[in-house]
């Protein structure tokens, strides 16, 4: 049985004749999160697009559930998109929706085979079911969101920038919910974030895109190792070269 969720060999991708990602190398195992970094403009959000299947690409191999997404047809990339869900920056729902009417109506996208007093559990909704999402603060906007993602169960998840602007107890109580959710279900995240205590603290692996080439491929171990006192200060010293 397959380790990885993901598998990237020398991918690129160019809009016309500008190439933003160019030979990425990449693996995702099952269990596993993995943090992207870069400065904005180096490919990390083409990266993450090709991942989730709305974005294609020139040329490579990209390997999703052991499939390759050249050549497979409608049908199987749909059960593969159904596998995969994404927090983005910035969370846009109806706004005039009460939480529990968003948990609902994305329960009604899965088929019903959500568990909603499960989720409103684990996310400890219960006390903003009644409040209007855009009500929400940004933290909780956020908590909702990951509870949506999380639903489906999905095998994979992108979360892009999932904490910024939140305080650091919210950003903590996130991460509770997403290592927790990662523990259960044997799944993958791929975050792209510009807190890099949060890629020493939960990420095992770390990917770094400089102008659309991955020069890091590691585990924040080994970064650290290698005589960086944190990844901040190796971040800071890759983008500075």
């Amino acid at each position: 049985m397959q380790k990885y969720n993901v598998k990237v060999e020398e991918l690129t991708k160019s809009y016309g004749k500008k190439t933003v990602l160019k030979g990425i190398n990449f693996t995702a195992e099952k269990g596993e999160i993995i943090g992207v970094i870069g400065k904005n403009g180096a490919g990390k959000s083409t990266f993450l697009e090709i991942l989730m299947t709305i974005k294609d690409f020139n040329d490579g191999k990209v390997v999703v559930f052991g499939e390759n997404l050249k050549e497979i047809d409608h049908a199987k990339l749909g059960k593969i998109k159904n596998n995969i869900s994404a927090v983005l920056q910035p969370t846009q729902f109806y706004k005039k929706l009460k939480v529990k009417e968003l948990l609902d109506l994305f329960r009604s996208y899965y088929g019903g085979q959500v568990n909603l007093d499960e989720i409103i559990e684990e996310f400890e909704l219960g006390e903003h079911l009644n409040t209007f999402f855009d009500n929400l603060s940004g933290g909780w906007k956020q908590k909702v969101s990951l509870a949506i993602a999380f639903s489906s169960k999905p095998r994979l998840i992108i979360l892009d920038e999932p904490t910024t602007g939140l305080d650091p107890h919210m950003r903590n109580v996130l991460w509770e919910n997403i290592t927790s959710y990662i523990k259960k279900n044997d799944s993958t995240v791929i975050l792209s974030t510009h807190y890099m205590d949060e890629i020493e603290m939960y990420c095992d692996k770390v990917l770094f895109i400089n102008d659309g080439v991955n020069e890091v491929f590691d585990t924040p171990e080994n970064i650290l190792n290698s005589g960086h006192k944190s990844i901040n200060s190796f971040y800071l010293d890759k983008i500075a070269k």
